[in-house]
């Protein structure tokens, strides 16, 4: 049978076979120092949790180009078993986005009404003044004998007419055109998500037409999972269970790496968009690029 210590020494001559220092295996595997150094001493006591100790064997054993399946083949006896533990979810983040009113202008619309009122008006105005006129200075003479008024309408006025006409139907077309354009524009703003590339077990995403980003995370099984800023700060790290979800606002960053123990059990929304896997690898870094 394989002593206790037999795992860590295994791992750690991996490692040195590498030549890889305990601090360069920490930042390619993300796995604190210290649990590091408590894996090559066979010390799983000082992990957060069984399903931890696991989770960081089969990292360590990944980094060093071991195959994992094989180390927990073969070490078995030393490593924790996993069981379910308390989760502490954070909180989710309900945020009401504000909506967008477009207004448009009637008054384009009404111009050509507005015209035809004017121009009546006019007309009953001149046929006013006319008769105001042949009230005050008729002198007695028979109406029979007064001659009828005219109006006349000269090619100036219905140049004018049809400028203004002209104008309004300008007017118009020029809204419609801006109206296409607008929606256009807020078509471009969509949400575009795209596999970009991937190196080893790392697989990168691109995220273009975004204000706002907002990840949420369900589980149907088992899973570890971590999340880092794009200035490598941890946001998250805990191990979840059938049932589970998270969600977070991470508007403002320009990169997330999801280090994902199992992405089988794990679905990751941005924006309520599903993420498609490149790779149905189980084990994968998942990296999203925020770009303008």
């Amino acid at each position: 049978m394989l002593s206790v210590s037999e795992l860590g020494i295994r791992l750690k001559n991996a490692r040195e076979e590498k030549g890889y220092s305990l601090d360069e295996l920490q930042r390619v595997t993300k796995i604190q120092k210290r649990y590091l150094i408590a894996i090559e001493d066979g010390d799983f006591s000082k992990m957060p949790g069984d399903f931890y100790g696991r989770a960081f064997v089969k990292s360590y054993a990944e980094a060093v180009e071991l195959d994992p399946d094989m180390i927990f083949e073969e070490h078995k006896n030393e490593l924790p078993q996993t069981k379910k533990e308390p989760v502490d979810l954070p909180p989710r983040v309900n945020r009401s986005k504000p909506k967008t009113v477009r207004k448009k202008s009637k008054i384009a619309s009404l111009l050509p009404t507005l015209v035809v009122i004017l121009f009546i008006l006019a007309i009953g105005l001149a046929f006013w003044i006319f008769r105001q006129g042949d009230t005050d200075d008729s002198g007695g003479v028979p109406r029979d004998n007064q001659e009828a008024p005219s109006i006349e309408i000269t090619d100036n006025d219905v140049e004018e007419d049809n400028n203004v006409e002209n104008n309004n139907e300008g007017a118009n077309d020029n809204n419609a055109s801006n109206n296409e354009e607008n929606e256009e524009n807020e078509e471009e703003q969509e949400q575009s998500l795209s596999f970009e590339e991937s190196e080893g077990n790392r697989y990168t995403y691109t995220l273009t037409g975004i204000d706002d980003l907002d990840v949420s995370l369900s589980f149907s099984g088992d899973s570890w999972l971590q999340i880092l800023d794009s200035n490598g700060d941890e946001v998250h790290q805990s191990s979840h269970g059938d049932g589970d979800e998270i969600d977070f606002d991470l508007s403002g960053e320009s990169e997330i790496t999801f280090n994902m123990g199992n992405i089988r059990t794990a679905d990751i929304y941005i924006n309520d968009e599903l993420l498609d896997y490149e790779s149905d690898d189980h084990r994968q870094y998942v990296i999203i690029r925020v770009e303008d």
